[in-house]
């Protein structure tokens, strides 16, 4: 009769088991991986509903909890930060928390690059160059760069930029983007320039505070991003959007890149952000015509 009870229970455990779903077994990372791949489901153009991002951001949440120390855990939770802050949230004041969650996530996640090349004081002291050096071995440098100017530059617009600008905000967005730079100009869509070029275009000139900022360069970083990165649509939206605001003696320039943008079709991988960008460039096109 015992014997019979123990073949019931391990029966019993190892339907269980199969019953449980997929999910149950994976990783937190791979969980979160997966609602990512899902984050466009009943999207509406470039606005997002929250249930896959929320499962992803949760699931992210888990590994880095676990695991203070997984660099990937904290760099797609910051990336699945952005997608709800730019894609889901609808209000400012939800914005304002989300961002301001990523630029504390991204400051815990740089401290712990800076570990592991003699400290995080240590890393802020060198070049871009110098830094690019010290972390090209640790493959999770570059979208954590790329994540942290992200949160940074987009909690100091929905602050103000003029306030984010007097915090040092645009010196933190520009410094990672150079080491991002020096790191990697190709990776995730030249997004490095893309970034660079981004600020230099929309952040004020404030004396003794943002004296860097350079129009010029603004286009240029963005007519590197096209070049590097021909098939995404920010690129060519942000170079628009320089010259117009910049080189108004370009805006033919500008609405013919915005014509042609708008004549292409969003891919399937980047669909809410590839509408988004096709939204913003209709807007942008029609402002500029008026």
């Amino acid at each position: 009769m015992l014997r019979m009870r123990r073949h019931s229970l391990v029966l019993a455990t190892a339907l269980l088991a199969l019953a449980l779903p997929l999910a149950a077994w994976q990783d937190p990372i791979a969980q979160g991986d997966a609602a990512w791949g899902r984050r466009a489901q009943g999207a509406q153009g470039g606005q997002a509903q929250p249930g896959p991002i929320d499962e992803a951001i949760a699931a992210y949440g888990r590994a880095l909890q676990a695991d203070p120390a997984n660099l990937d855990a904290a760099w797609k939770l910051l990336r699945a930060l952005h997608f709800k802050g730019d894609y889901v949230a609808r209000t400012q004041e939800e914005k304002q928390k989300i961002f301001a969650r990523g630029r504390d996530l991204a400051e815990a996640a740089l401290d712990r690059l800076g570990q592991r090349v003699g400290g995080r004081k240590k890393l802020d002291d060198m070049a871009p160059q110098q830094a690019a050096k010290a972390l090209a071995g640790i493959p999770q440098a570059r979208p954590i760069h790329l994540w942290a100017a992200v949160h940074w530059g987009l909690w100091g617009d929905n602050f103000g930029r003029l306030a984010a600008a007097r915090q040092g905000v645009g010196d933190r967005v520009r410094r990672s983007a150079e080491i991002l730079i020096a790191l990697d100009e190709t990776y995730e869509d030249a997004a490095g320039h893309r970034i660079l070029g981004r600020l230099h275009t929309l952040a004020p000139k404030v004396p003794f505070f943002t004296g860097w900022v350079d129009r010029a360069k603004a286009v240029s970083e963005e007519r590197r991003a096209v070049a590097l990165a021909p098939d995404n649509f920010l690129n060519h939206l942000y170079l628009a959007e320089a010259l117009i605001e910049h080189q108004p003696e370009k805006k033919r320039e500008a609405q013919d890149i915005l014509r042609r943008l708008l004549a292409r079709h969003p891919s399937p991988d980047r669909l809410v952000e590839d509408e988004r960008a096709l939204a913003d460039a209709r807007a942008l096109l029609a402002r500029s015509s008026a």
